[in-house]
């Protein structure tokens, strides 16, 4: 199953967590609605390093992510964004199923010679974070067909409740004049578990140091 696959994902999420008395079809295309898709105009490069690119949340695909139930957009302090770089994040109230995606092409880096690029998730655990501990997240990037798998449980992050951190969700690598797209995201989609009160400001593209 491709994990990227946002159209068979967001079925598949309506037909697990709600009973309609409709068939499959019908409900899915009901319920299309409930999720947030991406906003790719305010993806940009960071001003105080431009080899960075900024991905804010409201860019990425969010399954449930347009359900006030499960998620809620919410704006940054001044110093939050100051800090951070993003002045708006997605709070994640509580959910079972969590899936969140982006995409984007290879020619935004611009590389001058082969580069190697790390995926950083950007949030924050408020002090009442809930579900962490049970199964580990995973985290995809995908580019020109060659995928990348990181898993890793994310519960020792709410001991520093409410301070921003910078979670490394995979690498690729970029050639000189490479066309093609790089896919990445973060998934628990086999659980029960429930897990909720966390912030995800966007996601931050930087070459990798050493």
């Amino acid at each position: 199953m491709n994990p990227f696959n946002t159209t068979f994902m967001f079925s598949f999420a309506v037909r697990r967590t709600l009973n309609y008395d409709m068939d499959y079809d019908q409900r899915s295309e009901a319920l299309s609605g409930p999720h947030w898709k991406g906003d790719g105009y305010s993806i940009s490069s960071d001003k105080a390093c431009p080899a960075t690119c900024r991905v804010p949340a409201k860019a990425l695909n969010i399954i449930w992510g347009n359900d006030p139930r499960f998620w809620q957009w919410i704006k940054l302090s001044e110093l939050e964004t100051r800090s951070v770089g993003f002045d708006e994040g997605a709070r994640l109230l509580q959910v079972n199923w969590i899936e969140v995606t982006g995409k984007l092409p290879t020619a935004m880096f611009n590389v001058a010679s082969t580069t190697k690029y790390e995926v950083y998730y950007v949030m924050k655990f408020q002090v009442d974070a809930f579900g962490w501990h049970s199964v580990p997240i995973k985290f995809k990037v995908r580019l020109n067909g060659q995928e990348t798998v990181k898993n890793f449980v994310l519960e020792s992050y709410k001991e520093k409740h409410d301070v921003w951190h910078e979670i490394c969700g995979g690498e690729f690598t970029v050639s000189k004049n490479a066309a093609g797209v790089v896919e990445f995201g973060m998934f628990e989609v086999k659980s029960e578990w429930w897990k909720g009160s966390v912030v995800l400001a966007g996601i931050k593209i930087r070459p990798k140091e050493g």
